[in-house]
């Protein structure tokens, strides 16, 4: 199971797991605004900071918060 490092840095798993759900959301939902991408990216890296690396959590995490 992948977590969360003590000092919340992302190793390189968990960076490819955060890159993909950032492309998966933007390409669902038509995202190509490099300022939208950034804000996503934003609530993507707080989830993580709060120890959400599961795909389907984030995406889930997401599409409720928009």
């Amino acid at each position: 199971m992948l977590s969360m490092s003590t000092y919340g840095v992302a190793d390189s798993a968990q960076l490819a797991i955060l890159t993909k759900a950032l492309n998966d959301y933007c390409a669902t939902h038509h995202v190509v605004d490099t300022v939208e991408r950034e804000q996503i990216a934003l609530k993507i890296l707080s989830l993580f900071r709060r120890g959400m690396i599961d795909p389907g959590q984030i995406s889930t995490e997401l599409e409720r918060v928009g």
